[in-house]
């Protein structure tokens, strides 16, 4: 099940995705002053290879992966490339606070719901987004399919080099 608020879909469970989609829109409905963050496509600061898992895989090998490739997050798709949520640094802490008696797979810790921006946003949308609901990275989409993902990281370096006034 799949809602659309704007340039960015929620993909998860029902009634999750009703409440998250009318959170982000109240929030994205306040005003702002615009900035040349508006103007500037997200494409042009996201990381367009992406490590990526698939649900089925061992947590101890995705760890393995984060560890070595020194990755923050890895988002979780499937066969099709459809982003299905994503799993983080914290979701792998908290599992080794209350391990399971179990060897986890990626879908038993992920976060299920899969919060994106299209590749037609700017990088105001992201931003805000992240801002609004306290996340560190938004996976980029294309007609559906995983295309990148935008960090804060991304944003804070954008920011760096720009210094926001227009050429």
């Amino acid at each position: 099940m799949t809602a659309t608020t704007r340039s960015f879909r929620i993909h998860g469970p029902r009634g999750i995705i009703e409440r998250a989609a009318e959170a982000i829109a109240e929030r994205a409905r306040a005003n702002r002053t615009r900035t040349i963050a508006d103007k500037v496509p997200v494409t042009e600061i996201m990381t367009r290879h992406v490590v990526c898992a698939f649900p089925d895989l061992p947590l101890e090998t995705l760890i393995a992966v984060m560890v070595s490739e020194r990755l923050g997050c890895v988002p979780v798709v499937d066969e099709r490339g459809h982003p299905l949520g994503m799993v983080t640094k914290f979701d792998i802490v908290e599992q080794l606070v209350q391990p399971s008696r179990t060897a986890p797979l990626v879908a038993d810790i992920m976060m299920p719901l899969a919060i994106t921006l299209t590749d037609n946003a700017t990088v105001a949308h992201a931003a805000a987004l992240m801002a609004s609901e306290d996340m560190h990275h938004v996976m980029i989409v294309s007609d559906r399919r995983l295309v990148g993902v935008v960090s804060t990281l991304d944003v804070t370096r954008w920011l760096a080099d720009n210094d926001g006034i227009p050429g």
